[in-house]
């Protein structure tokens, strides 16, 4: 099992152990997901505030009502299953290479964009320095344990089963910012109709942080090529780079990069 997990992830999986032998060990876990004992701690104790689990000496036991489906607190909030996972970690491994120390970058919402944050995280020096921006609340949880990081977060209205800010006070504070880069998301590209998502709060807030960024970065999987969400985030013309896996149509690729978009494929 890979040891690069996003701390959702992670959490699910232990529930998902102790679903199956009802008592683990902050060791145990430590050396399965090959993270410290101190973040084992850190995920037992947020699945106890949660009324998920019951910590013990040196380890946790289950609780039999609790359902995987609740981890987070919100049933929504987690998938019970992430859609093309390791797709979707090729992708976020490669973009997060593309981060250098000093920098300022957006972090939109979605599931590839947070494996981007994953390993922008994991790959952090001890000297490196990050000014990152979101209204990704997974972003944030993400990023947040880095101390390298300087984390701005908008605010705005809460969207539950998004787990994003969105809103005219996100979009007001995203107006007075300057960043390096962009990852974004979407629900669907096309040539014709470009990027698009399937909800209009969010679109509103995309819209703003593409003018906020020098280097837009789209991080999306093959699956989402040739589909058409219910509101316009950007032309792809305006996107500076795509990041897709070996599943994309070829003849898409090529008419992106007619457009001047660079394409990485992983």
């Amino acid at each position: 099992m890979s040891k690069h997990f996003i701390t959702h992830e992670r959490r699910r999986a232990i529930m998902e152990q102790l679903a199956q032998q009802q008592v683990v060990t902050v060791a145990e876990l430590s050396s399965r997901f090959g993270v410290s004992e101190v973040c084992i701690r850190r995920d037992l104790q947020s699945l106890e505030m949660h009324g998920l689990i019951r910590r013990i000496h040196g380890g946790a036991v289950g609780l039999s009502s609790v359902a995987l489906g609740d981890i987070g607190g919100h049933t929504c909030a987690i998938p019970k299953d992430v859609v093309n996972a390791e797709v979707k970690a090729r992708i976020g491994r490669a973009a997060a290479q593309r981060v250098r120390s000093g920098e300022r970058v957006i972090f939109d919402s979605g599931t590839t964009v947070l494996y981007v944050a994953h390993y922008v995280a994991s790959g952090l020096g001890s000297t490196d320095t990050l000014t990152a921006i979101t209204n990704s609340l997974p972003v944030v949880v993400e990023l947040g344990q880095c101390a390298g990081v300087n984390l701005i977060v908008l605010g705005g209205v809460y969207l539950r089963c998004y787990q994003v800010m969105v809103g005219p006070q996100a979009v007001e504070q995203i107006k007075g910012l300057y960043a390096d880069k962009l990852f974004l998301g979407a629900d669907g590209l096309t040539i014709r109709y470009g990027l698009t998502t399937a909800n209009v709060l969010e679109a509103e807030v995309d819209r703003v942080i593409a003018e906020a960024a020098a280097e837009i970065i789209v991080v999306a999987d093959s699956s989402k090529i040739g589909v058409v969400g219910l509101t316009p985030i950007l032309p792809l013309a305006k996107i500076s780079t795509l990041i897709t896996d070996d599943g994309a149509p070829s003849d898409f690729l090529a008419s992106l990069r007619d457009l001047g978009v660079e394409v990485v494929v992983v």
